[in-house]
């Protein structure tokens, strides 16, 4: 029995460098290193939330708009003499700015910290 196995199986080759080949290791280093690979990733995710943030902000600001223009009762609604919709987008528009101004620095520095965390080792 165990000869049938051993017919079965390949002849082994032996796999050489060719005669002329050169052992020498090129002296140049490699294109990116690690750490420049974690800071484009750090650029990328910071990128990546200021225009998540900036696109919020936009479609908010579109969204209320839209709404006041397109649903006219909210003009007859006069606070202290002037029209709801001068209230909102004047002065409501700054506390949702400020929100997400905040929301955003936390988040930022959510992400360096975890670059930090893993630069570090």
């Amino acid at each position: 029995m165990p000869g049938r196995f051993a017919e079965q199986r390949p002849k082994r080759v032996r796999v050489q460098a060719p005669q002329d080949a050169s052992l020498t290791v090129s002296p140049h280093r490699p294109e990116h290193t690690a750490e420049e690979f974690y800071v484009r990733q750090l650029i990328r995710s910071q990128l990546r939330l200021a225009c998540a943030v900036a696109a919020g902000l936009l479609a908010l600001l579109v969204g209320i708009s839209a709404l006041l223009v397109f649903w006219p009762v909210f003009e007859d609604i006069h606070l202290l003499g002037l029209p709801l919709p001068w209230w909102v987008l004047g002065i409501g528009m700054y506390p949702l700015i400020i929100v997400a101004g905040m929301l955003y620095n936390r988040a930022a520095e959510r992400n360096e910290e975890r670059y930090r965390s893993i630069s570090r080792g």
